[in-house]
Formats: structure tokens, C-alpha cells, sequence
């Protein structure tokens, strides 16, 4: 084990809930700290899809269906009845961090479009509580632990991932100009890849 502090500081400097040394998943840089997801995350869901749902404006919302891997597919973008009143819950706008909590658990995207759109129960949105929190980082490191088994659901037949789970999740928090540079470095890199596709 590194010897990266267990505390995290955020803006308003308060340290937060020490982690404990065996739940740290790698080593880490001297600058970089250890926190939970819940820590430095707001987390809502969406509005469950029932036939009674007969209230309010009918509106289009996105659910696992419509959310891949930082990205969309808008080919079928069903529409719910919301009232007023569940729309700042139920509402993803630009630059939240999205995801799916059904199907495909895990899975994740930024919404970085210029409009807003509702969702539903399947799909959880994740808002930073400070600005020193690069969702793009984040949107990777999820990527990583999706493909190495350490973010999973729970279930029979219906696998789903519980807000407790998700937000109890251990991850690396490097000062903000670090993340800032890994994302700008993986999105290179990622063009790079895409540049030799071209050619093939």
C-alpha cells in the first residue's frame, strides 16, 4: 500500500470519513486520497414507469435502453407523465453523470447535451457537490471497475445496483488538475485509436 492520505479534503477543507487502509483497491500517488462515490456525489434516480402515472405534462425520458458507453441512442425515447413537482429529481441536465442501476448496471454516460430530459427509476444521476470533480475522470474510473468485476449488481434473474452500493463504492479522488490531465491524456489517446480505425 501507498502511503496516500486516507483523508479527503474538498473546498470547504472538512475531512472526511477515513477510509480504512484494506479497502483501498491500488496504490496511489502521495498527492491522491481515497473516497467513497457518496462522498463527493449527489445521487438521485428517476420516476418508476407505472400505469397510473396519469398526473402532470407528458414529457420524454431516457432509460437503460437509451444509455451506453458515453453515449446515447435516441432511436426510441419513450414519453411519462411528470408533474411539476417531480421534475428537479427526475431532470438530467447538461453535464450530470448518468447511470444504469438496471440492465446493464454500471454502464455510464455524460448528458452533454444543451437540453434537458426526464428518466426513469433504472438510471441514476450523479452530480458533483463541489467543482473539483471532473465527471469525465470519474466516467472512466467506473468503466474500469465495470470491466474488472468491481462494480456489480445483486440479483436473481434481475440484477440491479442499490444506491447504497453505488455510492459505498471506493475510488481514487487526485487533485483536480490531475484528473483534469488523465482525461485530456485517455482522450488522446482514444482519438488516436479512432484515427487508425479510419485507416484500417
Amino acid at each position: 500500500m501507498g502511503q496516500g492520505s486516507f483523508y479527503r479534503l474538498c473546498t470547504d477543507i472538512r475531512p472526511y470519513k477515513k477510509i480504512d487502509e484494506d479497502e483501498a483497491l491500488f496504490d496511489i500517488p502521495e498527492s491522491w486520497s481515497w473516497c467513497t462515490l457518496g462522498e463527493i456525489y449527489t445521487h438521485t434516480t428517476g420516476k418508476a414507469l407505472k400505469k397510473t402515472n396519469n398526473k402532470g405534462t407528458l414529457r420524454k425520458y431516457i432509460t437503460t435502453s437509451n444509455l451506453y458507453w458515453n453515449s446515447f441512442d435516441f432511436t426510441e425515447v419513450r414519453e411519462m407523465y411528470f408533474t411539476d413537482d417531480e421534475l428537479e429529481k427526475c431532470t438530467i441536465k447538461k453535464g450530470d453523470l448518468i447511470l444504469c442501476n438496471g440492465g446493464d448496471v454500471g454502464r455510464a454516460a455524460i448528458w452533454n447535451y444543451d437540453y434537458d430530459i426526464c428518466y426513469q427509476n433504472h438510471v441514476s444521476r450523479l452530480r458533483p457537490k463541489n467543482k473539483n470533480i471532473n465527471n469525465s475522470f470519474f466516467l472512466y474510473v467506473i468503466m474500469i471497475y465495470k470491466q474488472q468485476g468491481i462494480l456489480n449488481g445483486k440479483g436473481v434473474g434481475i440484477i440491479s445496483l442499490s444506491a447504497s452500493d453505488l455510492l459505498s463504492a471506493v475510488v481514487p479522488l487526485p487533485p483536480y488538475s490531475e484528473q483534469n490531465r488523465i482525461v485530456e491524456k485517455i482522450e488522446c489517446l482514444y482519438g488516436n485509436l479512432t484515427i487508425i480505425n479510419n485507416q484500417l
